[in-house]
């Protein structure tokens, strides 16, 4: 059985299509969606984690103000070399309700989750002429496979979810537009695919899946049909334009350095992964390194792997015309996950579980009509023992996902997870020490101990360096602070957080105001609006007695962030020392209503120099 339109046929001898009582249809969907939000109920219960959400919500002051200024950011912008305004305004009005509650942002990825889980069952029940079998269970599988668990548990895969929705509302759209030729849809279909493409750029593949949508529902290969594909081939060619020069922006292509030759081969290998995590969903990790043998070369395996090709070439060319549902899954499935393939190896992991988001639909709906057809097939007496088998799978993927997005809790629960399954990656030693020098851990023997139990691994890992530095800083061991920061530098020149560190470090601990000056200038040749940057610069000129350079830097500051209240009281500083007193007891009162704890004795003194009369709630 496929389920597929039959062209020519009278219309008295085609196949009825079964009736489902409406109640019924929708009683499916409530109970998938009940299973699903169950299943993830541990992810609600999560924080933050240093993988990504620290630079997306935590310190993206982009989202932290509705106003035009961050508006124009948001749309001008290559973030974490990616470009997705839509996700970015989503963290914005996460953070307009929440601030930095992470509970309410897990709460915003489940009810996405569970709006895709249902469009799932929307796309193949409307494809699949209304097979409510098909439809709920590939909407089961997606709902709650343990690969999917990365998109909906890590806050800042909120991307997966947004370009999700729309991609599939695109395709449900080009569907009804398939059987009513009303415009509208197609139109519709126009729009959410340029959300779908604002929100990630995986979404380019939707074209594609259109073709394959033609190819299911017969449709006749004709210029029209041709000319109407257009639009989305031209906006998916401008969204892989502006997503390479996103990725290039950010230096993430290629950056573990493979070759054109054997980045090929890994893409091949990244195949097998997903094949293998379909079936075997074990041993997850949200760090995939890529393999090599102990002498950093490519392993025999990953050379053999374009075998699949050959496989999955024999199967399409078997199942083009007789099964047609194999062909479409298997397509589906290769053309939505091409783009992160890594025959163009982006970023530092091979795979990813994030990346079966939307294409194991494909793999999914070949899953379903395996299992109905098996139903049909075997005897009626043994049908129990097939349904009680998908049963038992269904329950293990349950379990899975639910244990999974406990691992998600917290950065240190995520990296402990990461050492366990691989114990030398360095990324994990980097990850977990970094964190523990944080609120509320503040673990900084165990911070220590990571990045010399890492150093052991990679010496030359100058992120560890840094992850100590800071360590013994807070443990105001400065000497030894210095020197890590220093071999930080040696090791990685480009390493430019850390001339901002060591610079700090000279200003505040060594009163070497020449050398911190000097490694704030080279923080600024890399980043000329950091506030920071240019606060701390001010502050070193102000301690050195430079005052006209002091000035000009922390206004500086406050023209890149204006509720900065440290930058604002150094300026009153700096204005009274000038006898400018109106400009010293504005900046104070700034710094005032900005939560700084000004001397009031000193801020009233100012405004009586600069003749400025009292308010009723001045004291």
């Amino acid at each position: 059985m496929t389920d597929r339109p039959k062209k020519g046929i009278p219309a008295s001898k085609k196949k009825k299509v079964e009736k489902t009582n409406p109640g019924l249809h929708y009683l499916y969907l409530l109970f998938i969606v009940i299973v699903a939000l169950i299943a993830y109920i541990p992810s609600l219960n999560n924080d933050f984690v240093n993988w990504d959400d620290i630079i997306y919500v935590m310190n993206n002051d982009m989202i932290k103000s509705i106003s035009l200024e961050n508006f124009t950011k948001i749309w001008s912008s290559f973030w974490m070399g990616n470009y997705h305004p839509v996700t970015l305004l989503s963290f914005a009005f996460d953070y307009h309700l929440f601030q930095m509650t992470p509970h309410g942002y897990h709460y915003h990825n489940l009810i996405l989750h569970l709006v895709n889980t249902a469009l799932v069952y929307f796309f193949c029940y409307h494809l699949f002429n209304k097979n409510t079998t098909i439809a709920s269970i590939v909407a089961l599988l997606f709902a709650i496979h343990p690969m999917h668990v990365e998109s909906v548990a890590w806050i800042s895969e909120r991307k997966d979810l947004l370009y999700t929705l729309y991609f599939l509302l695109a395709s449900i759209s080009y569907i009804f537009y398939c059987r009513s030729k009303k415009t509208g849809y197609f139109l519709l279909a126009i729009l959410c695919f340029i959300i779908s493409l604002l929100a990630k750029a995986q979404a380019v593949t939707l074209p594609f899946v259109l073709l394959l949508i033609d190819y299911f529902l017969s449709r006749k290969l004709t210029i029209m049909s041709i000319l109407e594909k257009v639009p989305f081939f031209l906006l998916a060619l401008a969204g892989g334009i502006v997503a390479i020069f996103a990725q290039k922006a950010d230096n993430s292509i290629n950056a573990v350095g493979l070759t054109g030759f054997s980045s090929i081969f890994y893409g091949f290998y990244s195949i097998w992964f997903y094949f293998y995590k379909l079936i075997l969903p074990f041993h997850l990790n949200c760090l995939y390194e890529y393999p090599f043998t102990a002498a950093g070369n490519v392993p025999l395996y990953v050379y053999l792997s374009p075998v699949i090709i050959i496989f999955l070439g024999v199967i399409l060319f078997f199942t083009w015309k007789k099964q047609p549902y194999i062909t479409f899954g298997l397509l589906f499935f290769l053309f939505v996950i091409s783009p992160v393939l890594q025959f163009l190896p982006v970023g530092q992991a091979i795979v990813a579980d994030r990346y079966s988001y939307i294409p194991y639909i494909g793999l999914f709906i070949i899953a379903a009509f395996a299992y109905e057809h098996l139903r049909k097939k075997i005897n009626t007496n043994r049908r129990g023992m097939i349904t009680t088998g998908g049963l038992a799978v269904f329950f293990l993927f349950f379990i899975l996902t639910w244990s999974r997005a406990a691992v998600w809790k917290d950065s240190v629960s995520l990296w402990t997870d990461v050492m366990e399954k691989n114990p030398k990656s360095i990324t994990a030693y980097i990850n977990r020490g970094y964190i523990y020098n944080q609120d509320p851990y503040k673990l900084y023997d165990k911070a220590i101990k990571d990045c010399n139990d890492g150093l052991k691994i990679d010496s030359n890992a100058f992120k560890l360096y840094i992850n100590r530095g800071t360590s013994f800083r807070k443990l105001a061991m400065y000497d030894l602070a210095l020197a890590d920061f220093s071999k930080a530098i040696q090791k990685n020149p480009k390493s430019y957080d850390t001339y901002l560190d060591r610079g700090i470090l000279y200003t505040d601990q060594f009163s070497k105001y020449d050398l911190g000056i000097k490694d704030f200038r080279e923080f600024l040749k890399y980043s000329p609006n950091n506030k920071d940057a240019n606060y701390n610069m001010g502050v070193a000129f102000y301690k050195k007695g430079v005052y006209d350079s002091s000035l000009v830097y922390t206004l500086k500051a406050i023209a890149i962030y204006k509720e900065y209240s440290l930058a604002h009281y150094l300026s009153a500083l700096l204005y009274s020392m000038k006898n400018d007193y109106v400009n010293a007891y504005f900046h104070g009162s700034q710094a005032q209503q900005l939560g700084f704890a000004i001397d009031t004795e000193l801020l009233n003194g100012w405004r009586v120099k600069a003749n400025i009369p009292s308010t009723p709630t001045m004291k």
